[in-house]
């Protein structure tokens, strides 16, 4: 087996010590998720039935792009919106293209912007997600030292 890369683990570290600062939604968060949008994605409607695991729990600002693990920015949605369509997109814009129907639209934004208001907790500090990104760039390195001081011993 081939080692993992020293971007593979800066990114698993990253990932955990921000899961320890900023925890992803519990069993009874994705629950409360699923009854509040009555098991229908978000964005499009589509009825979601949960024991086939046809939902998703999605960011509505992706992580990548500073959007927190905090159920206020997550919602249920479908396979199709969340992993084909909507992507980095900006979800309001997104809900604008994805229905044309401007009562639609207005419907479903309103309901989101309700969700986020209800379970509104306070933001992480960018400083704080800062000094994760930072210290992973540290153990990536390390470990990419590491390998390289593998190979020496290995080569003698």
């Amino acid at each position: 087996m081939a080692s993992p890369t020293p971007g593979f683990v800066k990114n698993m570290i990253r990932r955990s010590l921000r899961e320890v600062v900023d925890p992803s939604p519990t069993k009874k968060e994705e629950q409360k998720i699923w009854d509040f949008f009555i098991s229908e994605c978000a964005y499009c409607g589509k009825h979601l039935k949960k024991n086939y695991k046809e939902g998703h729990i999605d960011h509505l600002t992706p992580a990548s792009l500073g959007g927190s693990n905090d159920i206020s920015n997550r919602v249920l949605s479908c396979p199709s919106c969340n992993e084909k369509e909507k992507l980095k997109m900006p979800w309001k814009k997104f809900l604008i293209q994805k229905n044309p129907d401007e009562k639609v639209e207005s419907l479903r934004r309103e309901k989101i912007i309700k969700w986020q208001r209800m379970n509104q907790r306070p933001a992480l500090h960018k400083n704080t997600l800062d000094k994760i990104e930072s210290l992973s760039n540290e153990v990536a390195e390390f470990y990419d030292k590491r390998l390289v001081l593998a190979k020496k011993i290995r080569n003698h």
